[in-house]
């Protein structure tokens, strides 16, 4: 675990077991703890009864795909990270405002973009930090 790590609750949206798997096991070492969901369908349910405070969802799935499921989890106040394997895939986004990260990525790219948006968060900030 990284000293002064902002640990969260991330949903992880991926339906990829293998990719989902690595990115659990790294959020899980910084001391995140990972919700995972296989589609946008799994995810909704869990948005349902888990509070979140962060979702890294994978774009092109099966079925609901992840920009239209990012769409909702934003509208509950929730930050979200896109991502995929397709390099043109943020050129169909239209300017939705979201960070992407385009697979594959390096896994401190993502601690680092994880841990501005727990740490812009001032709900999750402790006293000590705010002084």
């Amino acid at each position: 675990m990284h000293a002064g790590a902002d640990m969260g609750r991330i949903l992880l949206v991926e339906d990829d077991a293998d990719a989902g798997r690595v990115v659990a096991e790294f959020l899980g070492t910084l001391g995140h703890r990972v919700i995972s969901a296989s589609s946008a369908r799994q995810a909704r349910r869990v948005l349902a009864i888990e509070r979140v405070d962060l979702a890294l969802i994978d774009c092109l799935m099966k079925g609901e795909q992840g920009d239209s499921l990012a769409e909702h989890v934003s509208q509950l106040g929730i930050p979200t990270i896109l991502t995929s394997g397709d390099p043109h895939y943020l050129e169909t986004l239209g300017g939705q405002g979201l960070p992407f990260l385009a697979k594959p990525f390096r896994l401190v790219a993502l601690e680092e973009l994880i841990s501005r948006f727990l740490q812009t968060d001032p709900e999750r900030q402790s006293p000590v930090a705010s002084n």
